[in-house]
């Protein structure tokens, strides 16, 4: 709007994503790259030549140096000035969140979601926090939210991304089925480079900790540390044919949340009830008198034939290797090898828990996560 301030931005394009959009207006109006960040708020505004839907992300300056194609004239100002300036109506809502804050984003509350359109497929995001990205990818038939128990306390100190990967929790299924290594590697590097994420932590959970993994075997200049939970870089056949297993055995759908939250119990044994059944309430959707769950049972049948063992040597950055003292999936042997095999790797066993550590023993495995990240300086 004429002689009023505003947050620099533009209108989303067809087919573009809010933080693609806000990466391209950046780059179009000052001539800089950014990093979009988090949600900060948004705004609805009625003009009289229509109606403005305003979403404000906080963005990471990457490279360039700022220049004026578009205004008159850029300030930065402190959060507690914002009252000096006369903003534009749609604007106010946002510097108000700001002044709140005090310019810092939120740690409590719900996360932000992002969904991301990756050629055909849309991939959702939660995201939480601030500073240092680190990235969490969970297993076959998981979700974004087995992080809940976890992700409140590393927002304190990081901008922590869960994501659903393809097939799973809210992200879109592949039409065909493709599950294979390479084609979670590719979403996984297309959000990455999309959110603009730079000197990452990365933290998986079984399928998660390959693709974690080798991406950071992959791309060592962007990966500051690796956590790798609970799987051989090689798994055995048995592994396959285990899920291929589930893939025929495991009914379609359940009469209630409570037969999901047995399922889960035989698998975390450890685990609070409260907690699966928190959950069974993101891994299920109801249709009619039937509980289904979000994941597509092709991801159990396509479980590809991973092997990691060449690629261990590559990943040069601080990498945490953990498993749960009573997994079957890592057993004590397998992963001392694979410590050895990374030049810079650390074991930690989780007492008391089976493969998914982060379940059944949620304090030990958050304790382990948190003093290897203290010990290499990330807190």
């Amino acid at each position: 709007m004429a002689d009023k301030w505003e947050f620099p931005g533009g209108k989303i394009e067809r087919g573009e994503t809010p933080e693609a959009c806000l990466r391209r207006e950046m780059l179009e109006e000052f001539g800089i790259d950014v990093a979009v960040g988090p949600l900060v708020g948004r705004s609805l505004h009625a003009y009289p030549q229509g109606e403005i839907d305003l979403m404000a992300y906080r963005v990471t300056h990457l490279s360039g140096d700022f220049l004026l194609h578009d205004h008159e004239e850029i300030l930065w100002v402190r959060p507690d000035e914002m009252n000096s300036y006369d903003f534009s109506a749609a604007d106010i809502p946002i510097a108000k969140i700001l002044m709140r804050a005090g310019g810092a984003p939120p740690i409590d509350g719900p996360p932000a979601e992002h969904y991301l359109q990756l050629g055909a497929l849309r991939v959702h995001l939660l995201d939480r926090g601030a500073g240092r990205p680190l990235l969490l990818l969970h297993g076959t038939g998981d979700n974004a939210r087995t992080w809940d128990l976890l992700t409140p306390d590393l927002s304190k100190s990081f901008r922590v991304l869960a994501m659903d990967q393809r097939g799973h929790g809210e992200s879109d299924w592949a039409v065909p089925p493709a599950y294979r290594c390479e084609d979670y590697l590719s979403d996984l590097t297309a959000v990455i480079d999309i959110l603009g994420l730079d000197g990452m932590i990365l933290l998986g959970h079984s399928m998660g900790a390959l693709h974690a993994s080798l991406y950071a075997a992959l791309n060592p200049g962007r990966v500051a540390a690796l956590i790798h939970v609970d799987i051989e870089p090689f798994p055995p056949d048995w592994n396959r044919k285990y899920l291929l297993g589930l893939y025929k055995n495991l009914p379609d759908a359940y009469g209630s949340p409570e037969d999901y939250v047995e399922e889960l119990a035989r698998n975390a044994p450890h685990a609070r009830r409260e907690h699966l059944r928190h959950l069974a309430s993101t891994a299920l959707t109801r249709r009619g008198d039937r509980w289904h769950r979000t994941y597509d049972r092709e991801t159990l049948a396509r479980f590809d034939r991973y092997d990691l063992r060449g690629r261990l040597a590559e990943i040069r950055c601080p990498a945490l290797v953990i498993r749960g003292s009573e997994s079957r999936v890592l057993g004590r042997e397998a992963a001392e090898r694979m410590v050895r095999a990374l030049p810079a790797g650390e074991l930690a066993e989780i007492p008391k828990a089976t493969h998914p550590a982060h379940l059944d023993n949620p304090e030990g495995f958050r304790e382990a996560v948190l003093g290897f990240l203290a010990r290499h300086g990330f807190l």
